[in-house]
């Protein structure tokens, strides 16, 4: 998405723009390099993880055959530490946050040999090497812009199955946040702003895309739509007055605001589509809440659980543990048990209000100028100070077996137990589970073979769940070794 949203003015201008992901190429770099011979510029979005890895291996062959083509990078990571990724031998310039209008400008500048000294929202190298950074860009309203230009990928390549659809497109309404969690980079890159479009434009956008390529379903990656019930009930009547007849989820709010919403606002957005809402409940204990600054209690999650029952909306449900809040270790593996158990109950008791959640778990791992980044460095968490060093700075790994826990306030055992129930006891937990990850499986007898094996696998997991019991994990180690080698988990 960041790729088309940086790419939607310059493609209104009629601009040859050429997008190569590894969904739409099987040799990402051979095409790179073919594509980039006469190209005005290359740009990468990179989030901090492999993306970076492989982005510099990219940018390492591109370099080699086109010294003087500017290399450009976006997205999350060179948006909270853009000195840094110019720093990059092979990096001329990093966009930070919001980039369509940046990157527009860029380009223009680079078409027609310009300074690009006075364009806001940049950090470049100077003639003599230097790294300079722009000011900020302040945020402007996304309906400035051309709505998004699908047509530039193989779109029937990004259609997937969710548990709310079966062909299903990703979009976004907003950008930003206004919100201050102490874990958050939103306050470090957008500086708790907040943008969106009017609701009409979205949702007749929406209306357009599901028409023109058949959609039933539809993934708002929002980082927080549900800012203003009135935007959201704006957006849920447009979509039943354009009959639009579509589903949307995983579209992300803040529990306290939504559990405050009307029960009419909640029927709108039922009766317009809602399927499915992803929230951060983030704790099971209430001092851990407002330590996290999340303005919000065990008693909201409860309500709003209730809420999502009643109007049998799904909760994708994300908890964070594993703060550095103590000056040494033993004190902090001691809050980090406390903060795992405190949110296993709350799960529990989600669970016998509402069975359709799927959880989602992850250790704090902090960034540079966020909250604790200090005192975790204090207490032992080693920082990459280069750009390829972030490549391997994760949250939690996908794959057990390469699992690095730079935590040194969080024991391997309870990183262990934290992936293990994540990826695998919610994931068999999680009632659409199977019919997501098979969706596009014709093959009935291999259907039917993957049935067998999902169903001994929840066996399993229920059973781990109930004793909560994470030894001996040998049926996790296997079920992540089908989960590695299985294309069935990957989007």
């Amino acid at each position: 998405m960041q790729l088309l949203a940086i790419s939607r003015i310059l493609a209104k201008e009629e601009y040859k723009i050429k997008i190569i992901t590894p969904t739409t190429s099987p040799d990402t770099l051979t095409e790179v390099i073919k594509e980039a011979k006469n190209a005005l510029c290359l740009g990468v979005t990179a989030l901090t993880g492999y993306s970076i890895i492989d982005g510099l291996r990219i940018c390492r062959e591109v370099k080699k055959r086109y010294p003087k083509l500017p290399i450009i990078w976006g997205g999350w990571h060179p948006s909270i530490l853009p000195k840094e990724t110019v720093a990059d031998a092979d990096i001329d310039i990093a966009v930070k946050g919001q980039g369509e209008r940046t990157f527009f400008e860029l380009v223009h500048a680079l078409e027609h040999k310009e300074n690009i000294s006075k364009i806001m929202g940049i950090a470049y190298k100077d003639r003599r090497g230097n790294v300079i950074e722009n000011p900020d860009r302040p945020l402007e309203s996304l309906d400035n812009f051309p709505p998004m230009p699908y047509h530039l990928v193989d779109v029937e390549k990004f259609i997937l199955p969710m548990e709310f659809g079966k062909r299903s497109l990703t979009y976004y309404t907003s950008y930003g946040c206004p919100y201050n969690c102490i874990f958050c980079v939103e306050s470090i890159v957008n500086k708790c702003r907040w943008v969106g479009l009017s609701p009409e434009k979205a949702a007749d956008e929406i209306t357009d895309i599901k028409n023109k390529y058949n959609l039933d379903s539809i993934q708002i990656i929002d980082s927080n739509f549900f800012t203003s019930e009135d935007r959201a009930r704006k957006f849920a009547q447009r979509l039943i007055q354009n009959k639009t007849n579509i589903k949307w989820g995983d579209v992300n709010g803040r529990i306290r605001e939504m559990s405050r919403y009307k029960r009419n606002t909640w029927g709108l957005m039922k009766e317009s589509g809602l399927s499915c809402v992803l929230v951060g409940t983030e704790s099971g204990d209430n001092e851990t809440l407002a330590f996290m600054r999340k303005g919000l209690t065990v008693s909201d999650t409860i309500k709003f659980t209730g809420i999502c029952a009643e109007f049998d909306i799904k909760i994708l449900s994300s908890f964070l543990v594993g703060f550095p809040r103590y000056k040494t270790a033993r004190e902090n593996f001691l809050s980090v048990e406390r903060e795992i158990n405190s949110a296993f109950r709350l799960i529990d008791r989600m669970y016998k209000i509402y069975p359709r959640i799927r959880t989602m778990f992850a250790l704090y791992l902090p960034y540079p100028s966020s909250g604790l980044f200090e005192q975790s460095k204090k207490i032992g968490l080693e920082i990459p100070n280069n750009l390829e060093g972030w490549s391997d700075y994760l949250v939690a790994a996908e794959d057990a077996t390469k699992q690095k826990v730079r935590q040194k306030w969080i024991t391997p055992k309870q990183a262990r137990k934290i992936l293990m129930t994540s990826v695998y006891i919610f994931f068999f937990l999680d009632p659409d589970s199977f019919a997501m990850v098979t969706g596009k499986i014709k093959n009935i007898i291999l259907k039917s073979v993957l049935k067998i094996g999902f169903s001994f696998g929840k066996a399993i997991a229920v059973i781990r769940w109930k004793l909560k019991y994470f030894g001996l994990p040998v049926d996790f180690y296997v079920y992540n070794y089908f989960r590695q080698h299985l294309n069935l988990f990957k989007n």
